[in-house]
């Protein structure tokens, strides 16, 4: 269970459950991704506007005064608190929000979710369907290799059929990477690179290049995807790694 710690509750961030004991309350939707964003900076005020970016992206046409207060009451409710004397989640008027928990987890996040974005055909001998094959591949070694992993596929990644940013497909789908990539060929040699991109910050946190001679299109796919889940997973682990040691230095 991969979960984080909210005062006496545990959150468990795959079934979207508060559990405190035996005692389990599902959250809906909105409430887990504000409780999310609040656990992401305990004790520091989350604005409106962020929670505003966050629960509904550009484009889409809510009251949200409305829809953001009647979240923030679902949240309270599921987690017993209140409002004029909060235990977890206290308001700045005018401002935001701000989780006061004793004991909330703080950037101790261990789901980390990937966008795998199509790999793209840049040769025009190459036929499309290897790319597709790859890219449908590399999710499911993903899946595989590690549990802590939450991979969005391509069909969920491409509902705009205009291009995005990395950062406008992070604050859409709340991910933290996105995986980019491109296969070309030349006779019976194929190239294919893979990046790994920070959405927040669109930078490059990983990348790598990969030759081989196509001998059998399957196993070279198999092949190929396999090490870059793996890299991949590595890299991932690593930062996750990076990131919880540097709170406990703080």
């Amino acid at each position: 269970m991969i979960s984080l710690r909210v005062g006496t509750f545990d959150l468990d961030l795959r079934a979207r459950e508060l559990r405190d004991g035996a005692t389990r309350v599902r959250l809906q939707a909105q409430p887990f991704e504000i409780l999310c964003l609040l656990l992401e900076r305990p004790g520091h005020i989350v604005t409106r506007l962020e929670l505003q970016r966050r629960l509904w992206p550009a484009g889409t046409f809510v009251d949200f005064e409305r829809g953001l207060n009647a979240a923030i009451k679902r949240l309270r409710a599921a987690l017993g608190d209140d409002a004029d004397s909060p235990v977890f989640v206290e308001t700045v008027p005018r401002r935001g929000y701000r989780l006061i928990a004793a004991g909330a987890a703080r950037e101790t996040w261990t789901g980390l979710r990937v966008v795998v974005l199509p790999f793209s055909t840049l040769s025009d001998v190459h036929p499309a369907h290897f790319s597709d094959g790859l890219t449908e591949e590399v999710i499911v070694q993903l899946g595989a290799l590690s549990g802590e992993v939450e991979i969005i596929a391509p069909w969920s990644s491409l509902f705009n059929p205009n291009p995005q940013r990395a950062r406008e497909i992070g604050e859409s789908l709340h991910a933290r990477y996105l995986l980019e990539g491109s296969t070309r060929q030349e006779g019976t040699r194929v190239r294919v690179t893979a990046r790994l991109v920070e959405t927040a910050t669109e930078v490059h946190a990983w990348s790598a290049v990969y030759d081989r001679v196509i001998t059998e299109t399957l196993s070279v796919q198999t092949e190929l995807a396999g090490q870059i889940a793996q890299a991949l997973v590595t890299k991932l682990k690593s930062s996750s790694q990076h990131r919880k040691e540097s709170v406990l230095c703080e």
